[in-house]
């Protein structure tokens, strides 16, 4: 068994082997002691090999899924070794195999998955220069991404992959693979982090990747696609699909799409912006309160998946919003209330079709599968009929592909149980009548309890023992039992099968015949339900890409519902899109803040007007600390990536132009792990948006490879601002004088430079003088009033055109405890700051070209020490021309 083991594990060197041994997997060796510390199961000992004590440790088959998660949330993978020879004809060892490796990008598992989460795979190959082919797939989805990117843009990708594992060469550089371990090391905004895993060079090959794409999409090139020419991509498609059938264990039969992601294609949302903006985790991590829990009231996991997609990768170009926006517009009407109805309790459709085709599917997923076609037929009757013939196109295809295929539904009705065993192994699935052979072989099961009955009569009768007792268990068969203060009274033809301590257990030859045959037809019972099982998962590959159309439809159409039912209880407005440069928002609030103040004081959320154009391209915002700038910020970029994604919006009206890209630079944290200071990480991320912003016009522009198009299929005006940043106390993590400096001149970049939308919060009060110079530039402010609450100010939230008197810093540190001692110190120094600041200080034109430097004047002192020889002086002559220069230098 051991030469069995090591020669299995030699192929899994690097992962964890779970090798089935009756109702155990067990490891071994190094495996064990690694799994114990992991898991925290004991390690025992088990015979010797090599000289040496076998090291053990092993979990229970029916709950491994449990230690299956946590391994795999630890980063782990895990090959699964099952029994697969036949015990009756086995010469030692009964055969064994790896019948597939559960790994943190591959998985399907609902046990290991959450049914909102997506488990992604990807693969990255450097090419020439600074490219990087990237090849990216979830396994439950069947769809491969090709992408091309400079390496440059290495990080970005992947926080918009969010992948779970990342394949790379073993034969990149020293330098590459330090970065890119360093990125998978770092927790993205879910704050899971990525898998580094090593793959042989050879098995990134672009001729070879090529060729697996076409054999995948059964087709004979891939110009369709528009693919035929990323070669670097191929490579890592080659080094992707070989894994993933690695870990499956076989083809990938249900991976059928293709999609060419390219950086000009998506509204760009850097790791930042998602993290700032609390699109689906909070700045401490959690999954609430956030953007996507408001949205997310679907009523299916794929929905749940569906709708986040749409929330993190919005198209630049507005043909998929507008649609989604003419969906949701025609169920308002009340027509999505009765699919919500329909679509609750519907089984995840993609995952069992992913399974089914990677013939994983479990019974009772068949059953749910079963359930819900009936659902999708009804919806779609239900939505062809309501729609009528002007339905909006999105729903029309929607209605088309809900519709179940053809003799799906039957077939899987009549071949499974109603209510199946968990696993085919227990018997139990398949339905009655469906096969004769196994309908033969219940029956002989099913008359198992009359013959026990009828012959335990007739031997209580012979035999005068009235408590004799015929029974069944799955370790000794059948046998009869009798008491010990009865075996004076036992035929001779009984014969002992064991002994207990208050009876005896005897067979006689009728009940080993019966035995014989109830128990073979048992055996062969479930032989042949698990030949029907695999000949029904045969049947059921002919449905796999019919089933992938509904699943899709079925899972747009839950995330349609969800915005819908959002813009009507929480009194949303359609959005208007127009080729013009501009975001124009009437009553803008912050979704997710306004949803908990309703929740938790019942206030209400005040709202406000946005204005910004080609006239005015960027806000000033000032007032103080608690006022509302950041909130007011975070509002704006929310409303424009909910319009992007195709979703009504928290406002009363809403106006946007082309927007290709959201920037943020908000709050303030280290980077100690990457030796970064506060103020460093804020520059940093400042520069990444400088840098990200160049002017559209601009050649070599890497992020954009063309601009977006408007309303009406044309091109924008050439400078036109189509990327919005959010700058939010730039320069606060160094001096005063630096800090101002750095905000100038980062102000002054993006106004005259970059000519993007920018929302510019800050504290100096110097920067009010900003748009007295530059034309694109307002100053708005956040009211406060003073006099009211227990710290003299109220915050009145509301944005106002004009500059901020003041920052009310000390109002507000008094309001969050500060010692009343420290507050009245603080007011002191400040009028004293305030009174000096203001009799001794000129205004300083912080936009100002630099004056050019004086001429410099010799001192005085300077020039009378210049003309002294030291070495021509007596003692008393030193001494005067001492006191000469203490009289030059002013004092005497």
């Amino acid at each position: 068994m051991m030469q069995q083991y090591l020669a299995i594990k030699a192929s899994y060197p690097h992962t964890l082997v779970f090798y089935r041994m009756g109702d155990f997997y067990e490891m071994f060796f190094a495996d064990a002691e690694k799994a114990a510390r992991l898991l925290d199961i004991t390690l025992t000992q088990r015979g010797q090999s090599a000289g040496e004590p076998v090291i053990m440790a092993g979990v229970p088959f029916h709950s491994v899924e449990s230690y299956l998660a946590r391994l795999i949330k630890l980063g782990e993978s895990v090959a699964i070794c099952e029994q697969v020879g036949d015990v009756a004809t086995a010469k030692g060892p009964v055969e064994r195999k790896v019948v597939r490796v559960v790994t943190p990008g591959t998985l399907t598992d609902t046990e290991l998955l959450s049914e909102k989460a997506e488990a992604v795979l990807l693969a990255v190959h450097p090419g020439a220069r600074t490219g990087l082919g990237l090849a990216w797939l979830s396994v439950t989805q069947g769809i491969v991404f090709l992408a091309q990117c400079d390496s440059d843009d290495l990080p970005d990708w992947l926080s918009r992959i969010n992948p779970g594992e990342v394949l790379y060469s073993a034969e990149v550089t020293p330098t590459f693979e330090k970065r890119l371990q360093a990125l998978a090391a770092q927790p993205l905004t879910s704050g899971q982090r990525t898998v580094a895993v090593v793959r042989p060079a050879w098995a990134f090959d672009a001729g070879l990747g090529e060729r697996k794409l076409l054999e995948q999409l059964q087709a004979a090139s891939l110009a369709a696609w528009d693919a035929q020419d990323l070669r670097d991509a191929h490579a890592a498609a080659a080094a992707l699909l070989a894994y993933a059938e690695h870990t499956q264990g076989q083809a990938l039969t249900h991976v059928r799409s293709l999609q060419v992601a390219r950086s000009g294609d998506l509204i760009d949302l850097p790791f930042n912006t998602r993290r700032n903006l609390e699109l689906t985790h909070t700045l401490r991590g959690e999954t609430q309160p956030t953007l996507l829990s408001l949205l997310d009231t679907c009523h299916t996991g794929m929905g749940s998946r569906t709708l986040r997609q749409w929330l993190l990768e919005p198209q630049r170009e507005r043909t998929q919003a507008r649609e989604r926006l003419a969906a949701i517009g025609r169920l308002r009407d009340g027509l999505f209330q009765r699919l919500r109805s329909a679509l609750k309790g519907a089984s995840d459709v993609e995952r069992i079709t992913a399974r089914t085709a990677l013939r994983q599917v479990r019974p009772r997923e068949l059953v749910g599968l079963t359930q819900t076609l009936a659902r999708a037929q009804a919806l779609s009757q239900s939505l062809a009929s309501a729609l009528g013939p002007e339905a909006p196109a999105l729903l029309a295809r929607t209605a088309a592909d809900l519709m179940p295929p053809a003799g799906c539904a039957e077939l899987l009705t009549q071949a499974i149980q109603p209510e199946p065993a968990a696993l085919v192994r227990d018997g139990g699935v398949i339905a009655d009548g469906f096969d004769t052979e196994l309908d033969e072989l219940r029956a002989i099961q099913t008359n198992c309890d009359g013959f026990l009955i009828d012959l335990e009569t007739r031997e209580r009768a012979r035999t005068g023992i009235a408590n004799l007792r015929v029974q069944y268990n799955k370790v000794h068969g059948f046998y009869i039992e009798v008491t010990q203060g009865q075996i004076d009274k036992v035929p001779d033809d009984y014969r002992r099968r064991q002994t207990l301590k208050n009876a005896e257990r005897f067979i006689t030859p009728e009940l080993k015949a019966f035995e014989d045959k109830a128990l073979s037809a048992q055996e062969r019972a479930l032989a042949r339900e698990k030949w029907l099982y695999e000949h029904l998962l045969d049947q059921l590959q002919a449905f796999i890409d019919p089933l992938t159309r509904l699943a899709r439809a079925m899972a747009a159409l839950d995330a349609l519902c969800a915005l819908t039912e959002r813009s009507l209880t929480l009194n949303w407005s359609e959005p208007a899109f127009t080729p013009e440069p501009c975001i124009e928002i009437r009553g803008g609030r912050h979704p997710v803040v306004e949803a908990r103040l309703n929740e938790t004081s019942g206030g209400s959320f005040i709202a406000n007007d946005t204005v910004l154009g080609p006239r005015a391209r960027m806000q000033v915002i000032t007032g103080p600390n608690m006022g509302g700038k950041s909130t007011y910020m975070r509002q704006v970029a929310v409303i424009v990536l909910l319009a992007g994604m195709g979703s009504y919006v928290p406002a009363q009206s809403c106006r946007l132009g082309p927007i290709d890209a959201i920037h943020t630079r908000i709050g303030a944290a280290d980077d100690l792990a990457n030796a970064q200071s506060t103020f460093m990480v804020e520059m940093t991320e400042a520069a990444q948006i400088l840098n990200a912003v160049t002017p559209k016009e601009a050649p070599g522009r890497p992020k954009l490879t063309a601009p977006p198009r408007g309303e009406d299929g044309a091109q924008p005006r050439p400078g036109g601002a189509y990327s919005l940043v959010l700058m939010d106390e730039i320069g606060r993590g160094t001096s005063t004088f630096d800090g101002l400096a750095l905000a100038g001149g980062i102000a002054a970049h993006l106004h005259d430079k970059a000519r993007c939308f920018t929302l510019f919060a800050t504290h100096y009060f110097e920067l009010t003088e900003f748009p007295a110079s530059h034309h694109g530039a307002v100053n708005v402010h956040v009211s406060a009033a003073e006099g009211g609450g227990k710290a003299g100010i109220v915050f009145l939230h509301q944005i106002e055109p004009g500059p901020a008197s003041r920052s009310y810093g000390i109002q507000v540190a008094r309001l969050a405890g500060v010692p009343a001692a420290v507050v009245q110190h603080a007011r002191h120094a400040l009028a004293a700051l305030e009174s000096h600041s203001e009799s001794s200080r000129s205004q300083v034109d912080l936009f100002a070209p630099p004056p050019a430097a004086p001429e410099a004047e010799t001192p005085p002192v300077v020039a009378a020490l210049a003309a002294i020889d030291p070495d021509a002086l007596s003692p008393r002559e030193a001494l005067e021309q001492l006191y000469t220069l203490k009289k030059i230098a002013g004092n005497p």
